[in-house]
């Protein structure tokens, strides 16, 4: 049985699209085939900035403050970056992050006197503290310290102060006396 006339017209269009789809593939693919590549730049050791290194100071609301060598042609929040980055109570707004550092320069991150550190408040972090901060917990011994510590390594973080009752032995009498002393 021979091919409708409408079979062959597709046919046609078939065979004339892929022969365009071929001269276009040539007309890209073969430049770039025969491209010439170009020759590799030669850098010196002075073209290169950034390659020294400098000493600065980094204190107040950082995690850990300290003496820190970074590269030269840093910015203020490179420092605090290598300073394990800000506390959550530290005054951003009263220093530019995008300052350039210079050597041996003292960085001082304020501390904002309107937040506060939630331990400073009393609190505790369910999902940091250790075993003797948890005891100190209204309700909570060794043992329930323990359970707290053994729930968080096989289930994860808290993801709100009421999963704490998800703990065996903490219902929920024992997180009332609780849920004003606990964080996350």
């Amino acid at each position: 049985m021979g091919l409708n006339l409408r079979d062959r017209r597709v046919q046609i269009i078939c065979l004339f699209i892929a022969l365009v789809l071929m001269v276009l593939a040539y007309h890209v693919i073969d430049p770039l085939l025969h491209a010439e590549e170009p020759e590799p730049l030669e850098i010196s050791a002075e073209d290169i900035k950034g390659s020294r290194k400098i000493l600065v100071y980094v204190v107040g609301a950082v995690k850990h403050p300290g003496v820190y060598e970074i590269p030269e042609g840093s910015h203020v929040y490179d420092a605090i970056k290598a300073a394990g980055d800000v506390l959550p109570y530290a005054a951003m707004n009263e220093i530019n992050m995008a300052e350039p550092v210079k050597e041996a320069m003292k960085i001082y991150v304020p501390l904002d006197p309107y937040q506060s550190d939630p331990a400073g408040q009393g609190l505790v972090n369910i999902n940091t503290a250790g075993e003797k901060e948890l005891e100190t917990l209204p309700g909570v011994g060794k043992t329930t310290a323990e359970k707290i510590i053994t729930y968080r390594e096989e289930h994860g973080r808290f993801e709100s102060i009421e999963d704490i009752m998800k703990v065996p032995s903490i219902g929920e009498s024992k997180f009332k006396k609780m849920a004003d002393k606990i964080t996350l």
